[in-house]
């Protein structure tokens, strides 16, 4: 089961001790030293550190500039989805085993915002440490938008365990085989990881041999290109309707996968 992990809201108020150069940053330039600043943190304990992933950023953009255009500060957005059904609907192609969210509402009446300010903000507040200092997560995205006076900020974490780099067309034959490209992204031995299509008729059986099938799924095989990157030739044979790309370590998988819809 996928673990989801939401915080309590905090609103912060950034006070005296800006830094005038920060006046100069880049949005994404900011955006990357509050990165930067967050695995700093994580050194201290001896955590791993974070890697950057632009999905996730792209994700926690896309919450801060909702908050701000609509006028609210919270982890549930205008249609009732939280970071999990977030991705879950603009990110599909990254499979995660649990995903969290840190956010902030920073005002300065002198426009002037500091990186250092938002992670230490964050780290004075428990709720907010803790997601920074968890040592699941593996990757994380930066996302702030800022107009006059106030700043949002959304920190997205994750534990992915692949991220699709293939686009699927628009509409699929069930009658054809697609072969899709992955990173693999986790930190056990790609020797351990495996995947599963899950089929949109349950009763429907995969012949594994004369003596063994699966019922409503069939294994894929994952042709690894490098250590770090792998293709899945696809095929549908359980006819149209929505299957999921499923994936897990040592014969299990997550259940929640990417969907594929097969008119």
């Amino acid at each position: 089961m996928k673990k989801v992990i939401i915080l309590l809201l905090v609103m912060f108020a950034v006070v005296a001790g800006l830094y005038a150069q920060s006046r100069t940053m880049t949005v994404q330039e900011f955006e990357h030293e509050v990165w930067r600043l967050t695995n700093q943190q994580r050194a201290k304990y001896s955590l791993p550190l974070l890697s950057y992933d632009e999905g996730l950023a792209d994700l926690a953009r896309y919450h801060s500039r909702n908050m701000l255009q609509r006028s609210f500060f919270a982890h549930k957005d205008h249609q009732g989805f939280e970071v999990a059904q977030r991705q879950k609907r603009y990110y599909p192609g990254l499979v995660v085993s649990s995903i969290g969210e840190n956010l902030g509402k920073f005002t300065n009446s002198t426009k002037v915002f500091t990186p250092r300010e938002v992670v230490t903000g964050w780290m004075n507040s428990p709720s907010h440490r803790e997601n920074i200092l968890n040592p699941e997560y593996t990757h994380l995205g930066v996302g702030l938008t800022i107009s006059g006076s106030t700043m949002y900020a959304t920190q997205n974490f994750a534990t992915p365990l692949v991220k699709m780099r293939s686009r699927l067309p628009q509409s699929l034959d069930q009658s054809k085989k697609y072969r899709l490209s992955f990173d693999y992204l986790a930190p056990q031995p790609r020797e351990r990881l495996n995947c599963t299509l899950i089929y949109p008729d349950p009763q429907k059986a995969y012949k594994i041999s004369d003596k063994q099938e699966m019922v409503g799924a069939q294994p894929l095989k994952l042709e690894w290109k490098s250590q770090s990157s792998f293709d899945l030739l696809v095929p549908f044979l359980a006819g149209t309707g929505e299957y999921q790309l499923c994936f897990g370590f040592d014969g299990g998988y997550y259940p929640e996968g990417i969907p594929i819809k097969v008119k």
